[in-house]
C-alpha cells in the first residue's frame, strides 16, 4: 500500500476551490423572501470566503515562487517554456490584484492618528499590501532548494563500475558435467570434469600400450 503524503499544491487547489463557495451560498439564499437569520449569516460567509482567499493567495505565491526556481524559462533550442512563463505571469497578476483589492480595507481600518502622519494614503496602503506578498516571494526564492531561475548546466558525473574484483569468487555460468575416464572400459573408475579427465588420460594406468605384431618383429630381425 502506498503511504499517503501531504502535498502542499493539492491543499492550495482545495483552498482556491473554496474561495467562492461561501459567495455562491449567499447568492442563492439572500433575497427579500429569505428568513431574517440568513442576513445575519451572510457576514460569516464573507469572512469564510476571505479566509480561504487569504490562505490561497499567500500560500499560492510561496508555492509558485518556490517552483519557479526548478523550472527553465527556455528550452535547449531557445523556445520559451510556457509552464514557467505562465506561472510567472500569474504570480505577478496575483500581486497586482492584491495591490488593487486590499488598500481600501487598509485605509478604512487605519487609525486617525496614523492618517494624519501620512500624506499619501493611497500609495502607503498599496505598499503595505505588497510588502507582505513580496516577503513571501523573496523567502521562497531564497530557499536553498530553489534559488535562481535556471537549473545548473553542469550534469552530474556518470557512475562507472569499478574494475577491481569484488573479492568474491566468480561463479561459473554453467556447472561443468562430470565424465568418466576414457579408459573406463579397460577398468579405470576415475571420474571428474572433462579437462581433468583429459589430463588424467595421459598417465592413466589402464591406458593400453601399442606393440608391434610378431610377424613384423620377425621380418625385422
Amino acid at each position: 500500500m502506498k503511504k499517503s503524503r501531504f502535498h502542499f499544491g493539492t491543499v492550495l487547489l482545495s483552498l482556491a476551490a473554496l474561495v467562492n463557495l461561501a459567495r455562491w451560498i449567499g447568492l442563492f439564499t439572500f433575497s427579500e423572501h429569505a428568513p431574517a437569520w440568513i442576513r445575519d449569516v451572510i457576514p460569516w460567509l464573507d469572512a469564510v470566503s476571505g479566509l480561504f482567499t487569504g490562505l490561497a493567495v499567500a500560500g499560492g505565491l510561496a508555492f509558485v515562487a518556490h517552483r519557479l526556481g526548478s523550472l527553465q524559462p527556455f528550452t535547449a533550442k531557445g523556445r520559451p517554456v510556457m509552464r514557467f512563463w505562465g506561472a510567472l505571469i500569474s504570480a505577478v497578476g496575483i500581486l497586482v490584484l492584491s495591490a488593487f483589492l486590499l488598500p481600501p480595507y487598509i485605509r478604512m481600518t487605519m487609525p486617525d492618528e496614523l492618517k494624519l502622519e501620512i500624506s499619501d494614503l493611497g500609495t502607503w496602503s498599496v505598499m503595505a499590501v505588497l510588502v507582505g506578498d513580496l516577503i513571501i516571494v523573496t523567502i521562497a526564492l531564497a530557499d536553498g532548494k530553489s534559488a535562481g531561475f535556471t537549473r545548473s548546466a553542469k550534469k552530474p558525473p556518470k557512475k562507472t563500475r569499478s574494475a577491481k574484483p569484488s573479492g568474491r569468487s566468480a561463479k561459473p555460468s554453467e556447472k561443468q558435467a562430470i565424465v568418466h575416464c576414457r579408459y573406463e572400459g579397460a577398468g579405470c573408475k576415475r571420474t571428474g570434469t572433462q579437462n581433468a579427465m583429459n589430463a588424467h588420460a595421459r598417465s592413466c594406468e589402464f591406458k593400453p600400450t601399442i606393440s608391434m605384431p610378431v610377424e613384423a618383429r620377425a621380418e625385422k630381425k
